[in-house]
């Protein structure tokens, strides 16, 4: 591969980057919130406690969500129906071992509404992803 083709390809992977950081960021934010209102922990909806739980959902958010996002948008397509049912599917697996990894007793856990209400939407990284970085792409 020629050298100006490598030099192409990271200037236009750099000119992205940012756009992706700010989806993880917002989809973080946004879950925090969602889960503090689902938990109803309605007292805990202030600044500090959101920030906590954007730390913690962080780690499966780049461990499942980016690489994908990463695969999908070789092909953007802004509020793809199909990319939508991929990061839906991903994020119950996240979900469940993520939750696996807190100790959390597996047969249990999926047969809870946290865990149905938690994977579907832990899939709001679509919705960032649509609106900040397809039309980037």
């Amino acid at each position: 591969m020629e050298i100006w083709k490598i030099s192409d390809k990271v200037s236009r992977l750099s000119e992205v980057i940012p756009y992706y950081f700010s989806s993880l960021f917002f989809s973080c934010i946004s879950f925090s919130v969602f889960l503090i209102v689902f938990n109803g922990e309605l007292a805990w909806l202030r600044l500090l406690p959101v920030i906590i739980y954007s730390i913690f959902i962080s780690v499966p958010y780049l461990l499942f969500a980016v690489p994908l996002q990463i695969i999908l948008n070789k092909h953007p397509s802004k509020f793809n129906v199909f990319y939508l049912f991929v990061y839906t599917l991903l994020s119950f697996a996240a979900v469940l071992l993520s939750s696996n990894i807190f100790g959390t007793e597996l047969i249990g856990l999926v047969e809870t509404k946290v865990y149905y209400g938690a994977s579907i939407a832990a899939a709001i990284y679509w919705f960032w992803d649509s609106v900040l970085l397809q039309k980037r792409i």
